[in-house]
């Protein structure tokens, strides 16, 4: 038997306004649904799900949430919190403290031995590599000796007269 569908709160005008704001691709398919009823596209849940492109029985549980709890209800999208990060809390205060101190001096290898010898963490390489570059936004590298060949003073010289050379070229 077909369940009649809810009768949708907000106007056509509020629900274009929300679907032109929202950025996430779940809540606007779950917006467009409800614009769909309200427009009078479509006239049953199994239309929405055939032009949305979803199975009927989504649709069904996105109309009957709806109903239930309303449509802040229906916007909020489950997002799993992930597993809980292995690195303890002094360990992440002495990474700071080293890149804070020394000024990226340190290898990310030198990092992740320190984190596993000092502390006692299990923890691959590219996950230390990832908090100290991304999470940290920090670099932790180590200076490159400049060649032993370049002199120094030609070096400073070419700093000065690059300059004037620019000009020259840009007024030719």
């Amino acid at each position: 038997m077909n369940k009649a569908l809810p009768k949708i709160k907000e106007t056509a005008e509020e629900l274009r306004e929300r679907l032109k704001t929202a950025k996430n691709s779940k809540r606007q398919n779950r917006l467009q649904a409800l614009y769909l009823i309200v427009t009078g596209q479509a006239r049953s849940r199994a239309k929405v799900a055939m032009i949305l492109g979803k199975n009927r029985n989504t649709i069904s549980d996105w109309l009957s949430l709806y109903e239930s709890e309303g449509l802040e209800k229906l916007l909020e999208i489950y997002r799993p919190p992930g597993a809980k990060t292995k690195i303890s809390e002094a360990a992440l205060k002495e990474i700071k403290a080293i890149l804070e101190t020394e000024k990226g001096s340190r290898t990310y290898k030198e990092i992740h031995e320190m984190v596993v010898k000092n502390h006692h963490i299990d923890i691959h390489y590219s996950n230390v590599h990832h908090l100290v570059r991304y999470k940290s936004e920090a670099k932790a590298k180590v200076p490159r000796l400049g060649n032993p060949k370049k002199n120094l003073a030609e070096v400073a010289e070419f700093r000065d007269s690059i300059e004037e050379k620019f000009k020259a070229v840009i007024k030719q």
